[in-house]
């Protein structure tokens, strides 16, 4: 009789919880498809922040440096990113076209040598928040005529949340972010 009972009350669960339909009326609903792409440029953003422009963890390869008139440079080893062309498509897909040349024009971090991506060594590594950019929550402020205020709290590896408020814009039908935010 009890496993009856279990088996009944949990299909009524199921049942509910198939029967969930998102309150579209709500002025600030965002689709499914649009909370994806958000996801992704908020952890676009987390990559772009931690591994390349700000901590400048991206790996490099020792013993292969290219010294210039401009510095001392190793090469990117990242499999992710190798070439100039590669960071400036990564840094363009995330950020609004006037984001994405502003965070460019402003680092001198990167070259690229003979068709690879340096590093200029003078940049150490640095560990500035050390967030879990795979563990944010994204709240929905406000939508209004292609823009998005987002409230993302992301989680520092020892615990604690930080908020930030995200502004993203729709251009040419893409959704990207107004700035980087840290």
């Amino acid at each position: 009789m009890k496993r009856i009972i279990a088996s009944v009350i949990c299909m009524a669960l199921l049942l509910a919880g198939c029967s969930f339909k998102p309150d579209v009326t709500d002025a600030n609903y965002v689709g499914e498809g649009q909370m994806t792409v958000l996801r992704y440029l908020v952890k676009s953003n987390g990559f772009l922040v931690e591994d390349v422009f700000i901590e400048n963890h991206l790996p490099t390869e020792s013993g292969k440096d290219i010294t210039n008139e401009n510095g001392t440079f190793s090469p990117v080893a990242s499999g992710e990113i190798d070439t100039y062309a590669d960071l400036v498509t990564a840094v363009e897909s995330t950020y609004t076209k006037e984001a994405a040349e502003k965070i460019l024009a402003q680092s001198d971090r990167y070259t690229e040598i003979d068709g690879k991506l340096y590093f200029n060594t003078k940049y150490a590594e640095a560990d500035a928040e050390d967030y879990d950019w795979n563990e944010t929550d994204i709240k929905v402020v406000s939508v209004s005529d292609g823009t998005y205020e987002l409230e993302v709290s992301v989680k520092k590896v020892k615990g604690l949340k930080q908020k930030f408020t995200v502004k993203a814009v729709t251009v040419d039908g893409d959704i990207r972010l107004e700035n980087m935010f840290y």
